[in-house]
């Protein structure tokens, strides 16, 4: 059986990344858009969106952009991560309007071509000494 494009992203997160605590997030409809993945740091906490993207829309659903809208404006670090062909964006989530209109083409925080370098990433997010 294949692994869908987002399972594979979290894989490499999870492999390439391991000196943050990650947690793959699976709520079913009982958490409606809560993120894919939670990673903890140095005691700092980022909410992690997993997209494939085929074109150039994220394909972020209505909950997803809610959820991840909400928790920023209430201080929480969200990002939203996706991967197209060899390439990978971080966005950092900012507000609702910004999400409405993210696409593959938005300014991304960073971006990384294959073969990936993770640790670029790492120094991205809160609680990075």
């Amino acid at each position: 059986k294949k692994m869908p494009k987002d399972a594979q992203l979290w894989k490499l997160l999870r492999d390439n990344v391991p000196t943050v605590h990650w947690q793959r997030i699976e709520t079913g409809m009982t958490g409606a858009g809560v993120p894919d993945v939670n990673g903890c740091l140095n005691g700092k906490e980022v909410w992690i969106e997993l997209k494939y993207v085929v074109g150039r829309k994220i394909g972020l659903r209505p909950m997803q952009i809610s959820w991840l809208a909400s928790r920023a404006r209430h201080g929480g670090d969200c990002y939203v991560l996706a991967r197209k062909d060899n390439c990978i964006k971080l966005w950092l989530v900012v507000d609702l309007e910004q999400l409405k209109s993210l696409t593959w083409d938005s300014p991304a925080v960073i971006e990384l071509q294959s073969p990936f370098q993770w640790n670029l990433l790492l120094e991205m997010f809160p609680g990075k000494s």
